[in-house]
């Protein structure tokens, strides 16, 4: 990560970031290039994926190496399952991944790797200055933490409107639901299906409406409702994963 001064030449420049983290790279035997605008690749997939946040004042550039992750976790984070989400805000490119490790001329474990990284970003300037937190600090950092860091406000009441949709099939028949969310909150949902109910399930459609697209949130907002009866038995708790 890279904080400092806003600048204009700087902004979306990806490559003034990254070069130095790719010279350091190919150092040690990995094959890295930028591609694109902000993609490090290594033998055509990607290592690292770099990003930008700036105010009229300040500029915050990070990036993420992915160095000796279960690929096979990666790669199920980024395919979808049976639910289909269509992002308004937000379009992802996804490509194919690689660990760094798998390219090392001399293996090494991940806290050598970050040695070594730090002492490339740092040779320049001839020495790597520390700071340590004073108890003061730490307790300005986690007061900052609790009050905004990790609120739902600052997690998801800014999030991109995106569309849901959940498709599963219960004993009583395949239900097909489709949530509009708007800064993580349900703005409206829509049941589909052949399942059978006693209830209008318009009524239940109506009740999610407000709710914030959470787990807890929507199991609260269901308290109270006989949903087995809209829905041929599904209880609440099956409705909630199902949805969410």
């Amino acid at each position: 990560s890279v904080l400092q001064q806003y600048q204009q030449g700087a902004v979306l420049d990806f490559h003034r970031f990254t070069e130095p983290v790719v010279a350091i790279l190919r150092s040690l035997g990995v094959p890295a290039e930028l591609t694109g605008r902000n993609d490090i690749l290594a033998g055509g997939r990607k290592i690292s994926g770099n990003a930008q946040f700036f105010t009229a004042h300040k500029m915050f550039s990070h990036g993420t190496l992915l160095f000796d992750s279960r690929l096979e976790d990666v790669v199920e984070a980024l395919n979808p399952k049976m639910s289909k989400i269509t992002s308004k805000g937000l379009k992802s490119i996804r490509s194919r991944v690689a660990n760094i490790s798998e390219f090392l001329e001399s293996p090494m474990g991940l806290e050598e790797f970050r040695d070594r990284l730090i002492e490339g970003l740092f040779a320049e300037q001839g020495e790597i200055r520390r700071h340590r937190f004073t108890a003061e600090e730490w307790r300005a950092i986690h007061d900052l933490a609790e009050t905004k860091y990790s609120t739902w406000e600052w997690n998801f009441g800014s999030s991109p409107a995106f569309n849901v949709q959940k498709v599963h099939r219960f004993p009583i028949g395949e239900i097909d639901a489709r949530i509009d969310v708007q800064k993580g909150v349900v703005q409206s949902v829509r049941f589909f299906g052949d399942f059978f109910g006693e209830l209008d399930v318009s009524e239940l459609e109506r009740l999610l409406v407000g709710v914030r697209y959470e787990p807890d949130d929507l199991a609260l907002r269901l308290e109270g409702a006989e949903v087995g009866r809209y829905f041929g038995g599904v209880t609440r708790d099956e409705l909630v994963a199902f949805l969410y």
